[in-house]
């Protein structure tokens, strides 16, 4: 039987995965409370006409881009299928990059990529990490290709996607080197920079300079942080074959002894190096959701591919995918945890009540999550209608996905609440109400306990 040609190879990558996606798509736009505010705010745009950003500094191109598809089609599938399509296109545009660097690890580097935990839930909801990454791909492989037009407007579709994407400016300078011209790199930093600026152009003209700003919550404590930068974006049993293959490649460096065949240009160390590093530093920054580095792993997959033989390349992408089936960690929460197995071992850690469960990875709990918070929120707005007086919530990380579900207009809904907005919610005559463990989260919010005094619980279990 012929093999494949390899000139194949980067379409299967992309119908493959898309193909693997598809079965967990349905289950809402996601469980993260900026997956539903993204699309709440896609509707408020597309009914009113006005943009607003659905968190600052506001992710422009994403925002604009569902609410125009708003009015055609904005199912769970159809959304989070865009997000799909966009990190299915990323694993294409990571393996014609480790092709053109002659990678004999190339095919094992882009699955492990694709199955790594944290990219592959991100790619089946509303949500725009990998969209970002996509286009961060793009630009480093159309600057490869000496396209320099191409690879600055490719950077600037990221930095409309996130913001934090236009730092890879420096680093893609040091990739690009090699294959640039003086003039190549003005007409690729005219393209990422005039593109930048243009794709910032509404939440500017909406709200002035004052659009540099972002959510500060309060810090989280450093195991959390600890667990997020680890098991939260690799998984138990991938994150285990990394520290061993790092390990492997670290002793092989230093005794001079790196397969055979990579030649890599010079000043590539160094901008995966530079890549990494600010990856890390914007991370702890704010180090609220693993998915924050989601940007800097094809840099840290690919340091560490070039150290490995094919064979161990081909067990650390078995890891990945195992990973993303297996060893999964969650809480124990009735309203909005993932669904433990007889098989999960529990333990404390930063007094929360957790789980490791074997029989099932962060993919299965990740859509174990989703589908118990859907129900939560139905259950409150159940409860809602069958009320003859009009409720004041505070729904926390639920309120997104509340205002959007709900068709009651005598309910209002608050995402956290200060003292004022209580006092003048009970003086127009609302009966105030929480959500599960909200009255808590409002205190760290905004410095007020939602005691029986102020509200009662919408649900009790």
């Amino acid at each position: 039987m012929n093999k494949i040609p390899k000139s194949y190879t980067p379409s299967l990558l992309f119908g493959g995965f898309l193909l693997g996606y598809l079965p967990f798509l349905s289950e809402g736009y996601g469980k993260e409370f900026d997956a539903w505010s993204n699309a709440l705010n896609a509707r408020t745009i597309a009914e009113t006409g006005v943009y607003e950003v659905s968190r600052l500094p506001g992710h422009p191109l994403y925002e604009l881009l569902l609410s125009a598809l708003y009015p055609l089609n904005h199912s769970y599938f159809f959304y989070n299928l865009l997000t799909a399509l966009a990190s299915a296109a990323a694993i294409y545009f990571f393996y014609k990059v480790a092709r053109f660097y002659q990678l004999k690890n190339a095919l094992w580097l882009s699955l492990t990529l694709g199955f790594t935990p944290v990219f592959f839930i991100a790619a089946t909801y509303t949500i725009d990490y990998n969209f970002a990454l996509c286009f961060l791909l793009g630009s480093w492989w159309w600057g490869l290709q000496k396209k320099p037009w191409l690879a600055g407007l490719f950077l600037a579709l990221a930095t409309g996607w996130r913001i934090s994407s236009l730092g890879f400016v420096l680093p893609y300078f040091l990739l690009f080197a090699p294959y640039f011209t003086q003039r190549d790199f003005f007409k690729f930093a005219l393209a990422a920079g005039l593109g930048s600026a243009l794709a910032f152009l509404p939440p500017l003209l909406t709200y002035g300079p004052s659009f540099l700003d972002f959510h500060k919550p309060p810090f989280p404590t450093l195991a959390n942080v600890l667990y997020k930068l680890s098991f939260g974006i690799w998984g138990l049993v991938l994150q285990v074959a990394l520290a061993l293959a790092v390990f492997l490649g670290v002793k092989r460096y230093f005794k001079g002894s790196l397969p055979d065949g990579i030649q890599l240009p010079k000043w590539f160390s160094m901008a995966l190096t530079l890549i990494i590093l600010m990856q890390l530093a914007v991370f702890l920054r704010l180090p609220f959701k693993s998915e924050f580095f989601i940007p800097a792993i094809p840099f840290v997959l690919m340091a560490v591919f070039i150290g490995l033989k094919p064979k161990e390349a081909k067990w650390l992408t078995l890891a990945a995918a195992l990973s993303l089936l297996l060893g999964g960690f969650d809480y124990y929460q009735s309203w909005r945890g993932g669904e433990a197995s007889a098989a999960a071992i529990t333990f404390e850690a930063g007094g929360k009540n957790l789980f490791l469960d074997p029989l099932q990875g962060p993919l299965f709990l990740d859509q174990s999550k989703r589908a118990q918070k859907a129900a939560t929120v139905k259950k409150a707005l159940e409860k809602l209608k069958a009320k003859e007086q009009k409720c004041y919530v505070v729904a926390g990380w639920y309120w997104p996905h509340l205002v959007f579900k709900n068709e009651d207009g005598r309910h209002h809904f608050e995402h956290y609440a200060t003292k004022a907005e209580i006092a003048r919610a009970k003086q127009e005559g609302y009966s105030l109400y929480y959500l599960p463990e909200i009255n808590v989260q409002n205190e760290i919010m905004e410095g007020v306990f939602l005691s029986d005094s102020l509200a009662k619980p919408l649900l009790t279990p």
